[in-house]
């Protein structure tokens, strides 16, 4: 990256910080309209009108990257057992959408490679993967190249909690963005020089530290990266997020953030936090 350039620069031109701007993101696609983590819910988000949709990433007994959220498959299929002790068969067989309301019954957890050519077929949308737990590079080296392969690369930014995943990833496809996750206060020790170290775009921290620490988000966007916080459903807390600074918001609520982003937001609102 050039000296004169900015963290985010590694970002598609078309997912870069706008000002004024605050960028919707699905979580786990519109989870408040359909069981998190589907295809149904991949559909709502497009619906609202999201700019990106975030997914969860974990792999299974078998080597096989799926999108599922929780460690355990429980909550979300009725089966109690953990996702890296399970089959790809045994948890594509699962009912995924039943837990969420009778109308998604039968629902699947999707493959990361039937995600990525869901997400081939709907290009107006962005990507936000997330890697949940260690990963090493050669377990980075599949999805990646499913990424590639269905034309994803440039609308997609690989995340995860762990150094170790994050540097998997910067290691495995150095050409895609990255974003490092942030959950308490005890994470921003020593963080910037970890965001140098780790070539990332972006710090996405949980929602509440922007919010009661103002100063975070103006400081990551004068160091260069995009913020994303998560996850923030209500209109007081997007007010308050926006008025941090942020680039986007992770919401369970896409449609209705969208709807007070286009009414009750302004490029004059996001200056008070420059």
């Amino acid at each position: 990256m050039p000296a004169t350039s900015r963290p985010s620069d590694r970002l598609p031109e078309s997912l870069r910080p706008e000002p004024g701007r605050i960028r919707t993101i699905a979580h786990r696609g519109d989870s408040s309209k359909a069981p998190e983590n589907t295809f149904a819910a991949f559909d709502a988000a497009v619906a609202a009108g999201s700019d990106l949709i975030e997914i969860d990433v974990r792999i299974t007994s078998d080597g096989v990257p799926v999108i599922i959220h929780d460690a355990s498959t429980l909550r979300t299929t009725g089966i109690d057992a953990d996702v890296a002790l399970t089959s790809s068969d045994a948890l594509g067989a699962a009912d995924a959408g039943s837990w969420f309301g009778s109308g998604f019954a039968g629902a699947r957890v999707p493959t990361f490679d039937e995600a990525a050519e869901w997400g081939a077929a709907h290009p107006g949308v962005g990507w936000l993967v997330e890697f949940k737990g260690s990963w090493t590079a050669a377990q980075m080296d599949g999805p990646v190249a499913t990424l590639r392969r269905y034309g994803l690369a440039d609308r997609t930014i690989l995340q995860g909690f762990e150094e170790e995943t994050v540097a998997a990833a910067r290691d495995v496809a150095p050409d895609l963005p990255r974003a490092l996750l942030v959950i308490g206060r005890r994470g921003l020790d020593g963080l910037m020089e970890r965001l140098v170290e780790l070539e990332v775009a972006g710090c996405n921290p949980i929602g509440r530290l922007p919010i009661e620490m103002p100063g975070l988000a103006a400081r990551l966007r004068e160091a260069g990266y995009s913020v994303y916080p998560w996850t923030l459903d209500e209109p007081d807390e997007w007010g308050a997020a926006g008025v941090a600074g942020v680039d986007g918001v992770i919401t369970n609520r896409p449609g209705a953030f969208r709807t007070w982003h286009n009414l009750r937001w302004s490029p004059a609102q996001n200056e008070l936090a420059s």
